[in-house]
């Protein structure tokens, strides 16, 4: 409030003449707004150049003008916009200096695999190379348990039906096979159980040796991604004949120019959650254009809701398939928060709905939050909030939730919500007057497996 303090001081010390409500600087007419910020006009008419607009005022005190301007956005179309929604009120909403995001996601290796290739029991050898499903997961130093593998007693020969067998990583050999010594093995540690492809293995911690300073180094460095800001935007016009003639309902400029931020605003939802990140040049005008990516295809996991029921012909959904959805869901290697929100399509959320306990519909608690109501379906687990989402229908999705973690979304804007005024009259194109709203912006999420996309089972 001090920086816009200052600026309109410094606007009304320059000023000479006040008019209607507002002052002029030279050819310009500054009107103080009802929620906040300023109203820049050309006084004498519109320029070809275009006029002065509130974009001045973001410059000089950028957070404040977008929170401005999100207080206001925000109260329309909530219900029909809440990935827009959740990031003007969340406060994940930054300035960027380029249509070209840059981000980063920091994931987390594996702590579970699977071993590709079987190894035969052997007696003689003190280490292996272990062929594995992903063999990221593992790195030299790291030790490893092989799950249902049953090791050696302290006298090398004796099976261990209570400790699962353990081996040390301790090279990388040409082909990217982990070379690993036997912990619990034979005698003096040579000779290892056999080892069936399949088995399942866990990562565990490393161990060093005495004089080891050094260790691998931890390759969960941030993975860089970009994302494209989009600029959206929306003209709205009326001609004079229509501000001037009587009306039968009281429907002015101010209800179309709603209309038109309503409009908007659900084009944006569309590019946000499905859109294509793409630079090209436009096909007539030869100028650059930017389209933003959508964040559904950024999600990391992918999780079945429910079984399919041949003879009711539908997919149901009980108490016990909701806490596997959440198991999924809240565990493993960068599973994020114990609380998300869902986005579903009415087929998903009719079956959501629908669940039953003891022969007895759960009462499942209404939640509000970012000025949107959802559905809480919790487990032990984590909670879900859940609402409907008219364009996971329209995208044809609709058997299937969209679940995100809002710690993770971010919002960028190259630059904020600005509304411009034109007169055509006086450009000489058309007896109209016009508006146009514009925003240049993207929305991305980071860490992809704290994200999922819940599908409704099928036959």
């Amino acid at each position: 409030m001090k920086n816009f303090k200052f600026l309109l001081g410094l606007l009304m010390a320059l000023a000479s003449i006040f008019v209607g409500g507002g002052f002029v600087m030279a050819d310009t007419v500054i009107t103080p707004l009802p929620g906040g910020g300023t109203s820049m006009t050309e006084g004498t008419g519109v320029s070809p150049e275009g006029v002065f607009s509130k974009g001045e005022g973001e410059e000089a005190s950028p957070d404040l003008f977008m929170a401005d301007v999100d207080k206001r956005v925000t109260k329309i179309s909530q219900m029909r916009t809440p990935i827009d929604q959740i990031s003007r009120k969340s406060g994940r909403s930054t300035k960027c200096d380029s249509l070209e995001v840059k981000y980063y996601s920091v994931g987390n290796r594996p702590i579970e695999g699977e071993v590709k290739t079987a190894l035969l029991v052997s007696t003689t050898a003190d280490r292996f190379a272990l062929d594995l499903v992903d063999s990221s997961m593992l790195d030299i130093q790291d030790t490893v348990r092989f799950v249902g593998i049953n090791g050696y007693k302290e006298d090398g020969t004796t099976v261990d039906t209570g400790v699962d067998f353990i081996a040390l990583v301790i090279a990388i050999d040409s082909s990217g096979y982990r070379v690993c010594q036997p912990i619990n093995g034979g005698a003096n540690n040579v000779g290892y159980p056999a080892i069936p492809a399949g088995t399942k293995i866990i990562r565990m911690g490393r161990a060093g040796a005495e004089f080891d300073v050094q260790t691998s180094v931890f390759s969960n460095v941030p993975t860089p991604d970009t994302q494209y800001c989009q600029k959206f935007m929306m003209q709205v016009e009326e001609s004079t004949w229509a501000q001037m003639g009587k009306k039968e309902v009281d429907w002015g400029f101010s209800d179309l120019e709603r209309d038109g931020i309503e409009s908007l605003k659900l084009g944006m939802e569309g590019s946000f959650m499905f859109g294509s990140k793409k630079k090209f040049k436009h096909a007539i005008s030869k100028q650059l254009v930017y389209t933003t990516g959508g964040i559904y295809w950024l999600v990391g996991k992918k999780i079945d809701l429910g079984t399919w029921d041949a003879t009711a012909g539908k997919t149901i959904i009980t108490d016990d398939n909701l806490v596997d959805v959440t198991k999924d869901l809240f565990t493993g290697p960068g599973a994020g928060n114990r609380m998300k929100v869902g986005f579903a399509g009415k087929d998903a959320l009719a079956a959501l709905s629908k669940i039953k306990s003891d022969n007895k519909r759960i009462d499942r608690p209404n939640v509000e939050v970012w000025d949107l109501k959802f559905k809480s379906f919790e487990t032990e687990f984590g909670e879900i909030l859940i609402m409907y989402s008219e364009f996971m229908d329209l995208q044809r999705k609709s058997d299937e939730v969209l679940v995100i973690d809002p710690e993770y979304l971010t919002k960028r804007y190259f630059k904020g919500w600005t509304r411009e005024n034109y007169n055509f009259k006086e450009l000489a194109i058309r007896d109209t007057k016009a508006v146009v709203l514009t925003e240049e912006s993207c929305i991305y999420l980071t860490n992809p497996n704290a994200h999922a996309i819940l599908k409704l089972a099928s036959a």
